[in-house]
């Protein structure tokens, strides 16, 4: 490769924007030779370890600079992020971003102004931080098709879960992880589902060809997972992980976010702490697994830089990074639709005929139990069941009709099972 000079301005000088400021800084110029033109900034005055004579507050300084090939935006949320993306791309910059909100949002926009103005986009760190997964999945396995993705996505959630099977409660988990810096002061989006989600709509569009809407991907987080729970999935050799899964057979996509119980040979069983993991499998392929440090600056700074050398090279060669999108030509399947299997644990009186009543009820929902056990607490007994795959309105029926039933005390708990 020809080791051309490159003009690089970077949006945003925060915690991640520091440590990609730094890293840019500690580049070999014999892998790359940059040179840093300008840094966008809210507040100038701040002390930087910056020449004050690249430190801007004005985007228009670098939009118009015909001098500046590539751009690293690094602002967080999705405005003016989003727009100042759209204008860098019109006007043939390169742009790297980590910020999922706005590939979520847009993605398939964003990629096609890229393409008409050939020029480039990657977004390596928006998914999973550090571990390089999205050029494999974009370039190396292009011409594969897929069938299902799999995700630990979410460094913060997956800490505490790891934390509650090692016997702590959620509580102490979540006040650790906020401690450790793991989790923001409002870990909603974290514990919701919610950044898990906006991740797995990111693969939805690079592994399937299909940007579903915000609403059709359901989500749900880890808030009501108990050490209770733990203690059963441990009894059943298996563990509990939030995970994003995104698949296609016959009867079409889905993408969904849950916490499920997972057996332990799996490969995600064993993602531990902040660590994330990506599962792509195939036909062909089998299984891939990548996995590696999911959340952090550092991390994310590393995927960026990744990010800058892929650019620079593309540059060269004067084309776009972007292969046509994959085209997903079969049928959207609702939430409703999607065949799932069910892990329950009930309070129940303790007396005859309560499992016919509970069984009988699943039978009249068209779903059938693949295992009982109860224990018996004096006047109540702890019932749990597994069903075998049932469809999810099926399921959730069969729920709902359960929890009004005059045996029934409550229902403590309810986990979706993964099952290959």
């Amino acid at each position: 490769m020809q080791n051309n000079t490159f003009s690089i301005a970077v949006l945003g000088a925060g915690n991640i924007g520091s440590a990609v400021l730094a890293r840019l800084k500690e580049l070999d110029n014999k892998i790359l030779d940059i040179e840093l033109k300008k840094v966008l900034v809210k507040d100038q005055t701040k002390n930087r370890d910056l020449d004050e004579g690249i430190i801007t507050t004005n985007f228009e300084e670098i939009l118009n600079d015909g001098s500046i090939d590539l751009a690293i935006e690094v602002l967080g949320g999705i405005e003016p992020g989003k727009e100042y993306i759209k204008a860098l791309l019109s006007k043939g910059k390169a742009v790297i971003t980590a910020n999922k909100d706005i590939i979520a949002d847009c993605g398939p926009e964003l990629i096609r102004i890229a393409q008409e103005n050939n020029t480039c986009l990657y977004f390596e760190a928006a998914v999973a931080a550090g571990i390089p997964v999205l050029k494999p999945l974009i370039e190396s396995l292009r011409g594969e098709e897929l069938t299902r993705v799999l995700g630990i996505i979410n460094g913060t959630s997956n800490y505490i879960l790891t934390s509650m099977e090692e016997g702590n409660s959620y509580e102490d988990a979540l006040s650790a992880a906020k401690s450790l810096g793991y989790a923001e002061p409002d870990p909603s989006n974290d514990i919701d589902g919610i950044d898990a989600k906006f991740k797995a709509m990111i693969l939805s569009l690079l592994c399937f060809g299909v940007s579903p809407k915000n609403e059709a991907v359901f989500t749900e987080g880890i808030s009501k997972i108990t050490k209770e729970d733990f203690e059963w999935a441990s009894r059943l050799n298996k563990t509990i992980k939030l995970v994003a899964q995104i698949d296609s057979d016959k009867e079409g996509f889905n993408a969904r976010v849950h916490p499920v119980l997972i057996d332990k040979k799996h490969p995600l069983a064993s993602i531990r702490g902040a660590l994330n993991a990506v599962v792509a499998e195939g036909d062909k392929i089998n299984q891939l697994v990548f996995s590696g440090p999911g959340a952090g600056a550092e991390p994310t700074a590393s995927s960026i830089i990744g990010d800058v050398l892929s650019a620079c090279h593309q540059l060269s060669s004067d084309q776009s990074n972007w292969y046509p999108l994959r085209e997903y030509k079969g049928k959207i399947k609702s939430f409703d639709d999607v065949e799932s299997s069910m892990f329950i644990r009930l309070s129940v009186k303790d007396q005859p005929g309560v499992l016919a009543k509970i069984a009988g009820t699943f039978g009249e929902n068209n779903v059938s139990i693949e295992s009982v056990i109860q224990e018996g607490r004096g006047e109540t007994a702890e019932l749990v069941i597994i069903t075998h795959d049932a469809k999810e309105k099926d399921l959730s029926s069969s729920v709902g009709t359960i929890k009004a039933l005059s045996v029934v005390d409550d229902i403590d708990s309810i986990i979706r099972v993964y099952s290959d």
